[in-house]
C-alpha cells in the first residue's frame, strides 16, 4: 500500500517539478515524456536507470527494485530542489504531504546549468 501511496503522489507532483525546472508544466502531464524529464532534472546516471530497469524486467521480485526507488526517491528528490536530509526523510515517511509541498509550495530547482 506505501509504494502505490508514494507512486501517486510522485505521479501527482511530476508537472510541478518539471514547471520548476524551466520546462513547460503541460510536458509533465504526458505520460512517457513526463518521467524522461523528471530523471533528466533530477540528474540521475543513465547506467543506474538501465540497472534498475533491467531489475524491473528480468528480476522475479519486481517489488524490491520499487521499495529501493521509493526509499531513495525522496532524498534525491529533496536534494536537487533546495532541502536537505531532513525533508527527505519526512518525504520518505509522509510522501502525500512532502511531494506535493515540495512540487507546488516550497524549493527551487537547483541545478540549472
Amino acid at each position: 500500500m506505501y509504494l502505490v501511496v508514494c507512486l501517486i503522489c510522485i505521479t501527482i507532483s511530476i508537472p510541478g517539478y518539471i514547471a520548476k525546472s524551466g520546462i513547460k508544466w503541460w510536458k509533465g502531464i504526458i505520460p512517457i515524456v513526463n518521467i524522461y524529464y523528471f530523471l533528466k532534472e533530477l540528474k540521475i546516471s543513465p547506467w543506474l536507470l538501465m540497472l534498475l530497469a533491467l531489475g524491473l524486467i528480468l528480476l522475479p521480485d519486481r517489488l524490491l527494485i520499487l521499495t529501493i526507488i521509493c526509499i531513495f526517491a525522496p532524498f534525491i528528490i529533496a536534494d536537487s530542489y533546495g532541502h536537505g536530509k531532513k525533508i527527505g526523510l519526512l518525504g520518505l515517511f509522509f510522501p502525500f504531504i512532502i511531494y506535493p509541498w515540495i512540487a507546488y509550495i516550497s524549493g527551487n530547482y537547483i541545478y540549472k546549468d
